[in-house]
């Protein structure tokens, strides 16, 4: 990339950094730095553009076979994994960066996926192809239980993952996992891995999959997660299983910590639309709702919402207007305490972009299962950018103290401190 790219990549993380309001500091100036260099040593940029490298084409007949080793036409730059804690800015850096990248490549050059998305799509696309090959119908993956991808214990590789087995089984040909993830990297030339974090041991056996096929691709990638690389897949039982992919993420990109004492969250939002648009209400009077133009629901609003094959009871599903966007009203009860997931959660989120998730109470007062499954809501709703209003007995400050020790569970705290906190009224 030339000096006048980069600094056209570099102004604009800078300027972006003036509008939020806030000046980067030392660490995250060197993490800048860092990206950069990945930045500058990106293919297909300026007089010197190649084509990204494309995956061999694969059979479409004959017996299965593995795919042929794809190797890029010349060596690829080393990428990035930036680690730290929660609300340092890391996505904020990192997709910045990634945004002014992408209007100096060639359209479709670039690609960002949050862990969540990443999985699901793979998932989908693995099944569609393997329920091709057998030329018929099957139960979805990724509907195997309530918390697909957030296990709240150790539970042995299931058939659909794709490394869960020595051999695979005759009817499933090995290319479609292959298959799957060279779709989704066709084209590239930098892949943007967001929050990457591994609860799940499927998971953990397919990111490796994806990563030596990204590899072998010459395709650069850039990481953001909270987890150092070693502490990825923390379950002893079944950390060994991710470290094939740990290894190769060591191989192939460096590894920067952004630490540091600041949580910028803790700022608040800023003013910012979307999810920091939000609020934390306690107690949630309707007086509250009112004074940002939310009316709570009646009882003839309760309605089933359908995702997939399944229907979810919600407490009111509203079509967008003129005066507002389509609202998701929900309890924490049909939201946590009942059997959704993440899917539900990726399809709702692109539907409806404000959410109202009532009565939530101190997730120490509910069972594991619940409390992962809120953790998840908050995750997918501040990736979305959707705009999250909650009402609790509790004020927000309560409800952060009473901790729980669920994976990810500090993100949370970090990221709901991004809504607004009005105090109530005192009742006199």
């Amino acid at each position: 990339m030339t000096s006048r790219r980069l600094d056209r990549v570099r102004d604009a993380v800078e300027a972006a950094s003036a509008r939020e309001g806030f000046t980067l500091d030392r660490g995250q100036r060197d993490v800048l730095e860092r990206l950069l260099q990945v930045a500058a040593g990106l293919p297909g940029l300026g007089a010197r553009r190649r084509p990204a490298p494309r995956p061999a084409p694969r059979p479409t007949s004959g017996p299965a076979s593995h795919v042929a080793s794809h190797a890029p036409s010349r060596p690829a730059p080393r990428g990035l994994y930036v680690w730290g804690p929660a609300g340092r800015g890391k996505s904020w850096l990192a997709g910045e960066l990634f945004t002014a990248v992408s209007r100096e490549l060639a359209p479709g050059a670039t690609k960002r996926v949050h862990v969540y998305d990443l999985f699901r799509e793979l998932h989908a696309a693995i099944h569609a192809r393997r329920v091709a090959s057998r030329g018929g119908a099957r139960a979805a993956v990724g509907q195997h239980g309530p918390t697909r991808g957030w296990r709240t214990r150790a539970l042995a590789p299931e058939p659909d993952s794709p490394d869960a087995r020595p051999e695979p089984r005759p009817d499933t040909p090995p290319s479609a996992v292959d298959a799957a993830i060279d779709d989704l990297l066709r084209g590239t030339t930098l892949l943007y891995l967001d929050e990457l974090h591994l609860h799940d041991s499927g998971d953990a056996t397919l990111l490796t999959r994806l990563l030596r096929r990204t590899f072998e691709a010459g395709v650069v990638v850039l990481a953001t997660s909270n987890y150092a690389p070693d502490t990825l897949l923390p379950n002893p039982l079944w950390h060994h299983l991710a470290e094939p992919g740990i290894a190769l993420l060591r191989e192939h990109l460096d590894v920067v910590e952004l630490a540091g004492p600041t949580d910028y969250r803790s700022l608040g939002g800023r003013g910012r639309p979307g999810f920091a648009a939000g609020a934390w209400l306690a107690p949630g009077t309707t007086a509250q709702l009112a004074a940002r133009g939310l009316r709570a629901p009646g009882p003839g609003e309760a309605t089933r919402l359908r995702s997939g094959p399944r229907t979810f009871a919600v407490s009111a599903a509203r079509e967008g207007h003129d005066a507002g966007p389509a609202e998701l009203w929900v309890t924490f009860e049909d939201l946590a305490t009942r059997a959704t997931s993440t899917l539900e959660y990726l399809d709702w989120a692109a539907r409806f972009p404000r959410w109202v998730v009532t009565g939530v109470p101190l997730l120490t007062e509910v069972d594991r299962e619940a409390q992962q499954r809120f953790v998840a809501v908050v995750d997918v709703l501040c990736d979305a950018d959707v705009e999250l209003v909650v009402t609790s007995p509790h004020d927000r400050a309560t409800f952060l103290a009473a901790r729980t020790d669920r994976p990810d569970a500090f993100r949370t705290a970090s990221r709901l401190q991004l809504l607004d906190a009005p105090v109530a009224a005192r009742r006199s």
